[in-house]
Formats: structure tokens, C-alpha cells, sequence
């Protein structure tokens, strides 16, 4: 179950888990206003049935290939279908997600102690989604300490829908997927007798996944007000996508050469914006977007050396001027003055935002400030759009390194932690979380920084 991607991963993940456990703690939750989250939806304006269907039961075992003689992360999944809205959020569409819990959880041995909502953080590749191949980004949250029950949604592009481009960074869409997902993944524990009434709730992103997140926080702020999240934890995100644009234009390399393109070709393909690649991107990425991109055949990494000309080291610190047009670069440009306009309407912050986040909702914020790959403004950014509209926030944005260094692990460490203060057993949990997993981790990888280059995010 562990490919070459994922041992990267397994490496990183190990790597920052170590940092991000010995650093704090970050999370985020959401448990509905009658404190059941298995309560349907009774002011969804939905107007399909979810159909949800149980189609696979599977044990995973996370980090095996880095971490076997430090943690024992066995795990068991349910893969469940659902229906959705597509990207024109009307067509009906079957989608998949996953519930993760430990085995003692699963067999009911032990009672769960929390639902978690994991927002996965970015894939380009067939086989990539939680569902899938990738169960070492989650694996830490099923440790034996925290017994919680996790739900991830596939979302469009992915799975079922693995022929159409993804949705990425499309937050209405998002939004509705996922927690159509967590609606259906709610039944399928209440008719497999798990005891999860009252339990508190968690929605946990890191990265694009913290975009998502946060998405999902305003969506159901603005559409399903029945569902309340009592944390909400978005790490290293690009909240503010416009300002990202900016940061990219303005700046002469980026730390993450496919991040870019991945949010154009969603936006062209799913909003079937105006412009033909040719006028965004420079060769050879812009006659290669079929296959670089759409055709789902290359991971993260394998598109950032492509556009530098398969020169590794180039890949980490690529030329803008490898990348985007001059027009793509000037906002006031025809194709410029499009894209930013659309990528302004699709933050989560920033000017023209009208969203009033749940004054009722704890946020945490963190951003490493040595991220190479989005400038950790934008987190600030999104703090400053929740404290200004009311909202209690916790940030961070000290410096654990570049985005896949210690960053990751230090959002995952903290969100474990963090968790805790909403769980019965809080400090004999956290006691064992510091010593069986942040610290034997952190013993195990603190050598291994070097090989987390590579990590698709």
C-alpha cells in the first residue's frame, strides 16, 4: 500500500510530526447545534437523496516503511459512495469518501472520543486521495491514544469522476462536497451502531486541505448553520488566492512551480473561463497541460520538474519566467485582469469578501514563515479577516522551515494536542501523545529533513 510518493511522504510526515507534536498544538472541530452530528440535514436546501453505499472495508498500515519500530499506526477504513452536485452544482454525480478509525474503534472496543473532518491537501496524480494510496497523511491521527473517527471526501476529479478535471481550489464546490460527504458518512456510523452522539467534532487542512477548511467553515456558515464547528484549524493555506496571484507575479522564482497551474487549468475547465492556456503559460508547459496536468499521469513534483526542464534542484526555486506569460504576470493584462478577478471572487479573505465567519467557531492559523512555497502573509491575512469580524483566533507564524519541513508536522502536532481540550482523558492522552509519539518521532527523524524535498503538497 506504501508507494514511492508515499515513503516520501511517510519521511516527511515522520519528519514533521516530530517537530510540529514537540512544537504545540492546532486543530480544528465542529459538532452540530443539538450536539448530534448524525442529525440530518433539516435546512439543507438539498434536492437529491445522498444514497450513501458502504463498497470497501480495508486495513491500512501507515508509515511502515519509516516509522514500524517507533509507531504501530494500524488502522481500518470504510470507503463509502455518495451523491453530490458536480461543478455546475446541479448535476447529481456519485463520489466517494472515506471513515478512518483505529481497530480497537472499529471493532467498538474502545468508545470514540471525537469526529474529525481531514480535508486532504493537494493531489495531481491518479491513486492520490485518502481513499486510496495516501493513508500515511493521516495516519498519526489514528494513533491508539486519541481513538477518533475520521471522514474524508474524494471530492470531483477523483475516484469515480478520476476522467474529469479536478475541482482544486474551487470553494463552493468544495464546500458542498465535503460536507455531503460528512452527512453521509454521519449515517453510515449511525447505522453501523457506532456511539458518536455528542462527540466533538474537528475539521483539520493543511495546505490546500487548509483551504478547504476553511471553505467548508464558510459554507456551512452561510448554507448549513444546523452544522457549528467548535475549532477550525487551516495550516500553510493560500486562503486569499488573489493575493497569491500577487506574491507569484511579483516574485522572480517559486518554491513550487505547479501550484499555479493547477488552480488556472480547475478554474479554465471547471468555470470554462475565457483564455487559452498559450496566453497564460510558457512552453513547454503550455502544450503540454493535457498531459502534465489533466491527464492525472504525473504527482506534484514530477510537474515541477517538467516545467524546469527536469532540472530537480531548478524545480525547487523555479523562474516565474518558466512558468507564466508576461501578459499572465501583469494583473491589469486582458488574460491577467480575468484571472485575478476570478481569483478574487474564490478567496476566503480579502477585499470583497462578505462572508461573517461563526463567532462561535475557534480558529487556528499557523503558517511557517520560511515557507518557500506561498509567503506566510496569507495566513496573517486570513487571521486578521477572522478578528476582524469577531472571531477568537489563535495564530502562529513562527519559522519550522519550508512548507514540507517542519511546517507540516508542526500543524499536525498541534492539532493532536489541541484536540485534547475537547476530549474526556485530556491529560493522561497528551502525556502518551508527547512521549510514544511526538518525542520517539522526533528521535527517529531528526536526521531526515533533507529527503522531504519532494513532497507533494
Amino acid at each position: 500500500m506504501t508507494t514511492p510518493k508515499t515513503l516520501n511522504r511517510l519521511s516527511l510526515l515522520t519528519t514533521m510530526l516530530a517537530t510540529i507534536l514537540t512544537c504545540g498544538h492546532v486543530f480544528t472541530s465542529c459538532s452540530n447545534n443539538d450536539d448530534d452530528p448524525v442529525s440530518p440535514d433539516p435546512i439543507s436546501d438539498r434536492t437529491y437523496q445522498l444514497d450513501q453505499k458502504i463498497t470497501n472495508r480495508r486495513e491500512c498500515h501507515a508509515l511502515k516503511m519509516i516509522a514500524s519500530d517507533v509507531l504501530n499506526l494500524k488502522f481500518r477504513q470504510v470507503v463509502f459512495e455518495y451523491t453530490s452536485v458536480g461543478p455546475d452544482l446541479k448535476t447529481p454525480v456519485r463520489l466517494t469518501g472515506v471513515i478512518s478509525m483505529n481497530t480497537d474503534v472499529y471493532n467498538k472496543l474502545v468508545t470514540p472520543r471525537g469526529l474529525m473532518l481531514y480535508n486532504e491537501f493537494t493531489c495531481a496524480k491518479h491513486g492520490e486521495r485518502t481513499s486510496q494510496n495516501e493513508i500515511d497523511d493521516i495516519g498519526l491521527y489514528m494513533n491508539k491514544y486519541q481513538d477518533i473517527i475520521m471522514v474524508s471526501a474524494d471530492l470531483y476529479g477523483w475516484t469515480l469522476t478520476e476522467d474529469k478535471p479536478q475541482a482544486y481550489c474551487c470553494p463552493e464546490i468544495t464546500g458542498v462536497e465535503t460536507i455531503d460527504a460528512w452527512d453521509a458518512a454521519m449515517q453510515i456510523l449511525k447505522d453501523e451502531g457506532y456511539s458518536i452522539s455528542g462527540l466533538p467534532t474537528f475539521n483539520v487542512g493543511y495546505s490546500s486541505g487548509g483551504f478547504s477548511a476553511l471553505a467548508v467553515q464558510r459554507y456551512c456558515d452561510e448554507k448549513r448553520p444546523d452544522l457549528h464547528w467548535d475549532l477550525t484549524s487551516g495550516g500553510a493555506a493560500p486562503f486569499d488566492l488573489y493575493s497569491v496571484y500577487i506574491s507569484n507575479v511579483t516574485s522572480p522564482t517559486s518554491g513550487y512551480a505547479c501550484s499555479f497551474p493547477l488552480v488556472v487549468v480547475a478554474y479554465k475547465e471547471t468555470y470554462h473561463m475565457n483564455f487559452e492556456y498559450k496566453d497564460v503559460f510558457v512552453e513547454p508547459l503550455a502544450s503540454n497541460i493535457q498531459k502534465w496536468i489533466l491527464s492525472k499521469d504525473y504527482g506534484t513534483w514530477d510537474i515541477n520538474k517538467l516545467i524546469a526542464g527536469g532540472d530537480g534542484a531548478l524545480a525547487k526555486d523555479c523562474p516565474v519566467n518558466l512558468i507564466l506569460t508576461p501578459d499572465a504576470l501583469n494583473p491589469q493584462s486582458a488574460v491577467g485582469e480575468k484571472l485575478a478577478k476570478k481569483l478574487r471572487e474564490n478567496s476566503l479573505c480579502g477585499e470583497g469578501q462578505t462572508w461573517q465567519p461563526s463567532t462561535k467557531t475557534k480558529y487556528y492559523i499557523m503558517h511557517s514563515a520560511g515557507d518557500k512555497y506561498m509567503d506566510w502573509h496569507v495566513g496573517e491575512e486570513m487571521a486578521n479577516y477572522l478578528k476582524g469580524h469577531g472571531c477568537t483566533v489563535e495564530t502562529e507564524f513562527g519559522d519550522w522551515g519550508n512548507h514540507v519541513d517542519y511546517g507540516l508536522f508542526q500543524h499536525i502536532g498541534k492539532t493532536m494536542l489541541l484536540m485534547e481540550d475537547y476530549m474526556e482523558g485530556t491529560e493522561d492522552v497528551k502525556l502518551h501523545i508527547q512521549m510514544d509519539i511526538i518525542d520517539k518521532i522526533k528521535d527517529y527523524i531528526d536526521d531526515k529533513i533533507e529527503e522531504l524535498s519532494d513532497i507533494s503538497l
